[in-house]
C-alpha cells in the first residue's frame, strides 16, 4: 500500500529457462515451431521469411526448414537447441551447395568462437548475394508469465541494414512491388486459394492437402509466363520421377522427372491479361489437386475435385 501511495511498482525479474523445457526435441518439437513461427527470425535478421519445407534432403542429409526470401532466394536455416559445433558447420557447407541457398541463418543455444569466425569469414569472402547470419536463441520469463523465445544476432554480414536499404529500391524493388500485386489480385479473385494478398514474392508454394505432405506446388509470376510446378517433400529423385511415372495418364505430357513445371505465356506486363493468368493458374491448382488425390490405378480419379 505506502508502495502504491509513492506511485512505486514491483518489477519483476527476467531469467533465462532451458531450451529444452520449452522444445523438449529439436525435430519433433523446435523445427515445426520455427518454420511456422519464422515471422519472429524475419524481425531479428530483417529478412522478410517464408517456409518452403523442412527436412529439405541433400544427399544422405537434411537441412532442418528451407525458406524463400524477399527476391526469391532460397534461405537455409539450420538449428540447435545446443551450443555450436563442427558437425553442424560441416552440414551448413553441404546444404548451401546442395540447397543452392543464398541465406544462412544458424541457429544455436550459443556459439563458439571459432564458429562465428567462421561465419564472419563467410560473410567477408562471398558475393554481396550471399549472406550468412549466427543468431543466438533464448528463451526467458518472468516469475510465472508464458515462456517468451528471444532471438539475438551474433554474427551478420557487414552493413547489412545498408545492403537490404539498396535492396528496397531500383529496378528489383519495382518487379517485387509487381509481384505483390499480381498475388493481391489473384487473392483478390480466387480467395479460398488461400494466397496471401500481401506475398511479394515470384513463387508461392500451396500445399496440396494435410496427408501427403511430400509433394508441393508451387505457383510462379515471372515476365512472360506464369507457371504452376511440383517440387519433393523429403522424397529422393527417383522416387520424384515414380511418383510421376505412376500418374502420367492423368498428368500427360507437361511434366518431365523429378523436376516438373508447367508453364504458360502471358504478357505479365500488361494487367489487363491477369485475370486471365490467375484463372488458368487456378484452373492448374484444382487440375493438379485432383491429380494428387487420385487412385494412380485408375484415370477415374481425376474426375474428382480438388
Amino acid at each position: 500500500m505506502e508502495q502504491e501511495e509513492q506511485g512505486l511498482t514491483d518489477f519483476g525479474e527476467l531469467t533465462d529457462v532451458g531450451l529444452r523445457t520449452a522444445w523438449p526435441h529439436e525435430a519433433h518439437n523446435f523445427t515445426p515451431w520455427l518454420a511456422e513461427n519464422l515471422d519472429r527470425l524475419s524481425e531479428a535478421i530483417g529478412v522478410d521469411l517464408d517456409a518452403e519445407t523442412t527436412e529439405a534432403p541433400v544427399g544422405q542429409f537434411a537441412g532442418d526448414i528451407l525458406a524463400t526470401g524477399p527476391e526469391g532466394q532460397s534461405v537455409l536455416i539450420e538449428n540447435q537447441l545446443e551450443s555450436s559445433d563442427h558437425s553442424h558447420l560441416g552440414q551448413i557447407m553441404t546444404y548451401l551447395a546442395g540447397l543452392d541457398a543464398r541465406i544462412v541463418v544458424w541457429v544455436a543455444r550459443d556459439f563458439a568462437e571459432p564458429h562465428l569466425s567462421a561465419i564472419q569469414w563467410l560473410n567477408r569472402h562471398t558475393d554481396d548475394e550471399f549472406a550468412f547470419f549466427a543468431v543466438r536463441l533464448r528463451v526467458v520469463r518472468i516469475a510465472d508469465s508464458p515462456l517468451a523465445p528471444i532471438f539475438e544476432i551474433a554474427a551478420k554480414p557487414n552493413e547489412w541494414e545498408r545492403q537490404v536499404r539498396h535492396r528496397s529500391t531500383g529496378p528489383r524493388a519495382e518487379l517485387v512491388k509487381a509481384y505483390r500485386e499480381f498475388w493481391t489480385h489473384y487473392a483478390q479473385r480466387y480467395s479460398e486459394d488461400g494466397i496471401r494478398a500481401n506475398h511479394g514474392l515470384a513463387n508461392f508454394w500451396v500445399r496440396p492437402r494435410n496427408d501427403a505432405p511430400t509433394i508441393s506446388m508451387a505457383f510462379s509470376f515471372a515476365r512472360g509466363h506464369v507457371g504452376i510446378f511440383l517440387t519433393p517433400r523429403g522424397l529422393s529423385e527417383e522416387a520424384m520421377e515414380e511418383w510421376v511415372g505412376e500418374r502420367r495418364h492423368l498428368i500427360g505430357e507437361t511434366l518431365d522427372g523429378g523436376k516438373t513445371h508447367h508453364r504458360k505465356r502471358f504478357h505479365t506486363d500488361d494487367r489487363a491479361q491477369w485475370d486471365a493468368a490467375c484463372d488458368w493458374l487456378h484452373e492448374q491448382l484444382g487440375r493438379y489437386r485432383a491429380i494428387f488425390e487420385a487412385d494412380p490405378e485408375g484415370p477415374e480419379g481425376a474426375s474428382d475435385g480438388p
